[in-house]
């Protein structure tokens, strides 16, 4: 199961998406409440309405499918440790997880967001513009309000998580600070593979490096099933068998 940002769709993880289902595993890229229509309808829904229609999701997965993986992009990666907080997933596949904002004025939406509907969209730095996938114009304060209550809930508890998990997130994100992704990767209970990139911006799913982002992603759950990955890209050498090329990616 594969979640999309904020306010986008499932368009944020098709690169992942692709690959894995060519490689023969299932995937299902679910579109969250109140997305893909307009932010107004995102203006009455909170956190749990988020969580609900994912566990949804991956509880119909379970019921078809002996182990079932978790990934998200931004806060879907948010969502996607809330997840494994509830259910016990094979892995979890984190995409510039937020939990942390750099903008600090959005840890004010939870009590501005009655008064003030709208915020403008950040700047992007994507580094490959014309690969931006589809997301609001205008920021629904409501869901940013939401977002921070969600990491709120998680970051505290990230030692209960004990799945194996990668961690993959661009050098240069100017939305969520690289810094909070090695300190997730150290707060997590379980083993972690981590997979900082340069050339990208916070999206990394759909900027230039998505496709490195989506092969590291297949290597990462084909060991998980005892096959041989197969690497065009830097993966962590911790990781037995694995060896990384000359492409520009750095793993911690």
């Amino acid at each position: 199961m594969l979640l999309h940002g904020l306010t986008g769709t499932p368009d944020d993880v098709t690169s992942v998406a692709n690959v894995l289902i060519y490689d023969g595993y299932a995937v299902s890229a679910p579109l969250l409440p109140g997305r893909g229509t307009c932010p107004a309808d995102m203006d009455g829904l909170c956190w749990e309405d988020w969580m609900t229609s994912a566990l949804k999701v991956y509880d119909e997965l379970a019921e078809h499918h002996r182990e079932v993986i978790v990934g998200g992009v931004s806060a879907g990666a948010t969502m996607a440790l809330d997840v494994a907080l509830r259910r016990q997933p094979k892995a979890l596949l984190l995409y510039a997880p937020a939990l942390a904002v750099r903008n600090r004025l959005a840890y004010l939406a939870p009590y501005l967001w009655r008064v003030v509907r709208r915020w403008p969209s950040p700047a992007s730095d994507m580094v490959e513009q014309s690969a931006a996938a589809t997301c609001y114009d205008q920021v629904p304060v409501r869901a940013v309000a939401e977002l921070i209550a969600g990491i709120r809930r998680v970051r505290s508890r990230l030692g209960e998580i004990t799945c194996p998990t990668l961690v993959a997130h661009a050098v240069a994100d100017r939305l969520v600070p690289i810094a909070d992704a090695r300190d997730l990767a150290r707060r997590l209970g379980g083993p972690v593979t981590t997979l900082f990139l340069e050339g990208s911006g916070h999206s990394i799913t759909t900027d230039a490096r998505r496709q490195d982002v989506a092969d590291a992603s297949l290597a990462f759950v084909r060991l998980l099933a005892g096959d041989a990955p197969v690497l065009r890209h830097d993966v962590d050498p911790r990781l037995p068998g694995l060896q990384a090329n000359d492409l520009p990616g750095r793993v911690a």
